[in-house]
């Protein structure tokens, strides 16, 4: 085995023992000295969450000042596998909300291990981060308050339209002006882009439509508002992870893949989404990335 080992290279060397350490249940010393995100945990004896919060749904605070969430409850299961790979039972979860512009450098300075929020797997973003495999999949269209329908983008011809900086939507607004002259209103969040459409200040506000949903929810004025158009996009959400950290990505993608072929997921996806409060049915592109988990970005 030596030999073969040998001959393989210094990679597969490191791999083959990880394996056999695995095998024998002495892993968390290799796994950790293979991984620059887990020795940095077992070094530090903390995991850094962040997230952009998305009140009600992903990831956000609730009244008792818990971060919870779909995403979240599906990284608690990735914190689990990495206590187990450590041996490390005392490991604490530290959570920080962060901006969208903040994701990409704060992974990449390692002060957040992995953003456990909506972030949607474009083939841009993967050549500064790696991502999980699918958990979600949405696709951007337009709040809009009734009786306005957005039947076809000529329905924006010179109206305003809100979009927040740096998410996918930006191309959909930007494609909007091009083609019908829509305006572009740039906001910081998706409450201010709620506020804006509620006061009419513009046409449409254009999001993913499971955040406009419940933002919906979470309005005084949800009998006014409604989600319109076709879906703009597909966007395959999945957890951001450090470039180029195979040993980590790979235990992140072993965690998912338990859970959607025990089926575990689907509880917890109708744990955030088939409630009183938001009755979003699972759509047929989750269900598809459920049976063959993938890492596939869009566009």
């Amino acid at each position: 085995m030596n030999m073969r080992i040998f001959f393989l290279g210094p990679f597969f060397t490191a791999l083959v023992l990880s394996l056999i350490a695995g095998a024998a249940g002495a892993a968390p010393q290799s796994q950790a000295g293979s991984s620059p995100t887990l020795s940095r945990i077992a070094r530090t004896g903390v995991v850094q969450i962040g997230y952009i919060p998305t009140p009600g749904t992903f990831a956000f605070q609730n009244e008792k000042g818990e971060t919870v969430g779909y995403s979240i409850d599906l990284c608690m299961r990735v914190v689990a596998s990495i206590r187990q790979a450590l041996n490390r039972p005392d490991l604490r979860v530290l959570y920080r909300q962060v901006l969208h512009a903040q994701r990409i450098p704060l992974l990449k300075a390692g002060e957040i291990d992995m953003e456990c929020g909506s972030n949607t797997n474009t083939v841009a973003r993967q050549q500064e981060v790696d991502f999980s495999f699918t958990f979600f999949t949405s696709g951007v269209r337009f709040l809009v308050l009734k009786p306005f329908v957005v039947e076809r983008s000529s329905s924006l011809l010179g109206k305003k339209v809100a979009v927040i900086q740096g998410t996918t939507a930006t191309n959909v607004v930007q494609r909007l002006h091009a083609e019908v002259g829509a305006t572009e209103v740039l906001v910081a969040n998706d409450e201010e882009g709620l506020r804006l459409v509620e006061t009419g200040q513009v046409a449409a506000f254009a999001q993913d439509d499971i955040l406009l949903y419940e933002l919906i929810a979470g309005s005084r004025q949800r009998d006014r508002l409604a989600v319109s158009g076709r879906f703009m996009t597909v966007e395959p959400y999945a957890v951001m992870l450090p470039k180029g950290d195979t040993v980590f990505r790979e235990l992140v993608d072993k965690t998912f893949s338990s859970l959607m072929h025990s089926g575990e997921i689907f509880s917890i996806y109708s744990k955030w989404f088939d409630t009183d409060r938001l009755r979003v049915p699972m759509n047929v592109h989750m269900k598809e990335n459920m049976r063959f988990p993938n890492r596939y970005g869009a566009q």
